[in-house]
């Protein structure tokens, strides 16, 4: 599973149940793109990916 659409999933259901607002979600997505040029953006993509995977192989 994509971490985008992952993470879409997470704003929809916070956007529904009213905790997250508009402003919010502009300063995390603003947030997103200035860590992207960091040096940590190799080391979060590959642990968010293992996470994905691990949530992914979870049967219910």
């Amino acid at each position: 599973m994509p971490l985008v659409i992952a993470l879409a999933a997470i704003g929809f259901f916070l956007h529904r149940k009213g905790s997250l607002k508009p402003t919010h979600a502009l300063a995390c997505g603003a947030f997103g793109f200035y860590l992207a040029d960091t040096g940590l953006a190799g080391s979060i993509d590959s642990a968010s990916a293992n996470l994905l995977g691990m949530l992914g192989q979870l049967s219910f």
